[in-house]
């Protein structure tokens, strides 16, 4: 009897932290952008950014203008092998492109 009760309140613990995990999982879910394209070195090649260019197309002028820029100086800083600063300034872009578009 004693092993019984030991068992069926080790399986409620466990329904109640599997509860718990979910919960939290669905909080920090919801809360979040999505992870950027931009985070590795291999995102910094023009051809990779192309995509942040068409998506600038749908955006207010200033905000184009404003990724336009950003596109620029992701260019130089891959000519100069600034890798690091050109997924910075990629993810930059990203976000603006997201927030005008809706889709962050």
């Amino acid at each position: 009897m004693k092993m019984l009760s030991v068992v069926v309140v080790s399986a409620a613990f466990l329904s109640a932290c599997a509860q718990q995990q979910d919960t939290l999982q669905a909080g920090v879910s919801m809360n979040q952008q999505p992870p950027s394209n931009f985070q590795s070195i291999g995102s910094c090649e023009p051809t990779g950014w192309a995509s942040l260019e068409r998506d600038s197309r749908q955006l207010p002028s200033d905000q184009r203008q404003q990724v336009m820029r950003l596109l620029q100086d992701a260019q130089s800083q891959h000519a100069e092998a600034n890798q690091g600063q050109c997924i910075m300034t990629l993810q930059q872009a990203e976000n603006i492109v997201r927030q005008g578009t809706g889709t962050s």
